[in-house]
């Protein structure tokens, strides 16, 4: 019994020296602090398939560049076989492009899409748009999804 004790007895120690250890040791926080968050609510119009559930909703948001004066996508979210009404969160996270903050105004569009391979159900895209910009940290976004994309 007392040699389980000596040889228990070092491996605590060395425990105990890196749980002190690691206390100091944290990482320094991003230089770029997120300046907001996108939230909202995405609903689905009355005349829409209920077979589209079974797609996939992206919502995307689309900015202007500094350089460019179309509006680009920079960050989505995407839920799989969506069940509506659709609470979203778009936050730096959420962006797809290095060196791109996510503040300022913005616009959204939401895409309901399913492929199908079976010749009973029709692949098809469903979208709803903001009617304007929006601003990041703003308040919340309702957005429909009720306008067929063209094919």
């Amino acid at each position: 019994m007392p040699q389980r004790v000596l040889t228990f007895f070092p491996l605590v120690i060395f425990a105990l020296v890196i749980t002190i250890a690691g206390n100091g040791c944290t990482q320094s926080p991003s230089s770029k602090v997120s300046s907001g968050a996108i939230t909202g609510t995405v609903r689905l119009g009355p005349h829409v398939p209920l077979w589209m559930m079974h797609g996939t909703l992206t919502v995307v948001v689309y900015m202007k560049g500094s350089t460019s004066p179309a509006y680009l996508p920079v960050a989505l979210e995407e839920f799989y076989h969506p069940t509506f009404p659709v609470p979203f969160r778009i936050t730096q996270k959420n962006v797809r492009l290095s060196g791109i903050d996510l503040k300022g105004n913005v616009r959204l569009v939401a895409k309901l899409t399913i492929d199908s391979g079976s010749p009973l159900v029709a692949s098809g895209t469903y979208t709803g748009a903001t009617a304007g910009e929006v601003a990041v940290g703003g308040p919340p976004v309702n957005l429909l999804v009720d306008t067929p994309a063209p094919r």
